[in-house]
């Protein structure tokens, strides 16, 4: 059975947005198919159709299950909202899983506590948390919203809106994008690893001062996953390293391939166990600007012919923007066989770093 919501977004400019949200979803790495007034996307069987009408966009999702529903509704929903910025567009999903007001929990949302924290190099950090329903998080997508208490006690945990968008009260509770480092569904554990930087930012505070017992929400999973396609290039900062080990550590143990990893110093490097054909080279940075030697060594990598090439980074934002130019420009790579994401920004304020 297909069930199916749909909503209007009202814009200004639709034309324009809808141009934004294909790029956003082709850089996220979901399949995109259509003329732009008649848009396609394909988030893992759950089709999301958009259509171009005066004043707006028609919104439409096919999906196989109401779990499925509701993801692609927070995917469409939150990112034309995210991407709109300055205007408010007005979507009110109706048809099936329709509410009508604040009243239920997010669908992907998950109670945990924080069971240990330790330190497993100088600058990260990793939190084991336990709770029940952690089989949503075995998939694919490696990523997930931590939702960390501003307070003492279990805090006002989100609701969802008409939208589909879950409400937060952004006194109570800091959102933050970390990537499940290793996930053990017959505890109910998970470990999250934080980069440490003081704890003047709300994701290493937390890990500092993490006890037993603390409440941490999550929300989840997205953001896809590191996986071996053809000869395999992998490249990250600190940010990345646990997406990255995680990635590795999956993959088949026949796969190609060449990762690096910048990290501030010798001290940083951790064990992962990667296919023999797919090695780690450590890039110490040793006091160099962030992204510097991680940019050079992706230009200075001998690459297999490049219909076979695959390429994923993650890292400091300009960094990752110089890498895609460098991929495109230079490597003649597909779009679609690469993807370069920016995990911070130099220089924002603590708000904006999300790893």
């Amino acid at each position: 059975m297909t069930l199916i919501a749909e909503a209007r977004a009202t814009s200004r400019a639709p034309e324009a947005l809808l141009a934004h949200f294909r790029d956003h979803m082709l850089d996220h790495g979901l399949e995109v198919t259509g003329a732009l007034e008649d848009t396609r996307i394909n988030n893992g069987g759950t089709i999301a159709l958009l259509k171009l009408r005066q004043g707006g966009i028609d919104l439409r999702i096919e999906a196989p299950s109401i779990d499925k529903l509701a993801d692609t509704k927070i995917m469409v929903a939150g990112h034309l909202n995210g991407l709109a910025e300055d205007e408010t567009l007005g979507i009110v999903w109706t048809g099936d899983g329709a509410i009508a007001s604040g009243d239920a929990r997010p669908h992907n949302f998950r109670l945990s506590r924080v069971v240990s924290a330790r330190d497993i190099t100088p600058r990260m950090r990793r939190v084991t948390i336990q709770g029940e329903g952690f089989d949503r998080f075995a998939g694919e997508n490696h990523h997930l919203k931590i939702l960390m208490p501003q307070g003492p006690g279990e805090p006002a945990w989100p609701r969802l809106t008409p939208s589909g968008v879950p409400q937060f009260d952004s006194t109570v509770l800091i959102r933050r994008t970390y990537t499940i480092r290793r996930l053990d569904l017959a505890a109910g554990e998970m470990d999250i690893d934080f980069v440490l930087h003081g704890d003047t930012s709300p994701g290493p505070r937390f890990a500092l001062r993490a006890q037993p017992g603390d409440w941490l929400g999550l929300m989840g999973p997205g953001g896809g996953s590191v996986k071996a396609d053809g000869w395999t290039l992998l490249g990250g900062d600190e940010t990345a390293l646990p997406a990255i080990a995680r990635g590795l550590e999956a993959m088949p143990r026949d796969a190609q391939g060449l990762a690096l990893i910048e990290v501030a110093d010798a001290a940083e490097e951790q064990a992962i166990d990667a296919p023999p054909g797919l090695p780690v080279r450590w890039l110490h940075r040793n006091g160099a600007p962030y992204g510097e030697k991680l940019l050079e060594a992706m230009r200075g990598a001998e690459y297999r012919p490049v219909e076979q090439v695959s390429a994923w980074a993650a890292c400091e934002n300009a960094t990752a923007r110089s890498i895609r130019e460098h991929w495109m420009q230079e490597r003649k790579l597909t779009r679609g066989r690469y993807r370069a994401v920016g995990y911070w920004r130099q220089g924002a304020g603590e708000d904006d770093e999300e790893h």
